[in-house]
């Protein structure tokens, strides 16, 4: 469970640090600032949580943290106007990362109940938000590498 965090977190920290992209279309551009400023923000912030050792109170605090800052980057995010073209592809993003910030509530929740398995099914959540967010962050909306995290 802690490699699993661990893993998670380093992804948000390095995801948010290096989203956006270059832009193909110069109607993106602006757009593209726009999400890297954000990522900018928040990236730095995530890799300043550690990661959490074996006992699931800290899994509880990790989880908490990470959600708040999933939350506060989703919610600066939701305030941009993508082109049209980007628009239901963005939409799709932001609820993969709604969802990410919902699954490490619920690590939040299971570190504070001592329950393992719901922990595992939450971890398991957010890394299926994010496998999923990978390719449309990268191939629809152009925006790099991992950016979905």
């Amino acid at each position: 469970m802690r490699t699993t965090l661990i893993t998670i977190a380093a992804c948000f920290a390095f995801a948010l640090a290096a989203c956006g992209g270059d832009g193909d279309a110069e109607e993106n551009a602006e757009f593209a600032a726009q999400v890297n400023a954000i990522c900018a923000d928040y990236g730095p912030k995530l890799e300043l949580i550690p990661p959490p050792a074996e006992a699931l109170d800290e899994w509880a605090a990790i989880g908490a943290d990470l959600a708040d800052l999933l939350e506060a980057s989703v919610n600066e995010l939701r305030l941009l106007a993508p082109s049209e073209g980007l628009s239901e592809d963005f939409g799709g993003w932001l609820a993969l990362r709604t969802d990410m910030a919902t699954a490490m509530r619920d690590v939040q929740a299971a570190g504070g109940l001592h329950d393992e398995s719901a922990l595992d099914d939450a971890l398991g959540r957010v890394d299926e938000a994010m496998t999923t967010a990978d390719p449309l962050a990268d191939q629809q909306l152009g925006l790099g590498g991992r950016s979905a995290r």
